[in-house]
């Protein structure tokens, strides 16, 4: 592990909505379980190289060192932004969010 992960409240909170809407609303399990499993493989991925990950497309986000995570079969983007060692997650929004309005800047 090459790097430290940190999940912001707002982020996180953010994940649990997600789920639940996935889950509860959605009646959908499974793409609940797809949903975190994916969210496990980019935490792994930013872990390793969050680098990898292409700077936000969002000129006012991407001025401000964010960069984005691509759910690989899912329409949702993780923001975060990488400090030294630490990788901090701020965010996952679905596509067709105006996301970058939301982002705690």
């Amino acid at each position: 592990m090459a790097y430290n992960l940190i999940i912001t409240d707002r982020a996180d909170e953010l994940i649990d909505k997600l789920a639940s809407y996935l889950l509860n609303k959605l009646k959908n399990p499974e793409a609940a379980i797809h949903f975190m499993d994916d969210m496990e493989d980019i935490y792994d991925r930013l872990e390793e190289n969050p680098y990898l990950f292409p700077e936000s497309k969002d000129s006012y986000l991407c001025s401000k060192g964010y960069r984005e995570a691509v759910l690989s079969s899912m329409s949702y983007r993780v923001v975060f932004r990488v400090n030294e060692k630490t990788v901090y997650i701020v965010g996952v929004y679905h596509d067709l969010e105006d996301y970058a309005k939301k982002v705690e800047r």
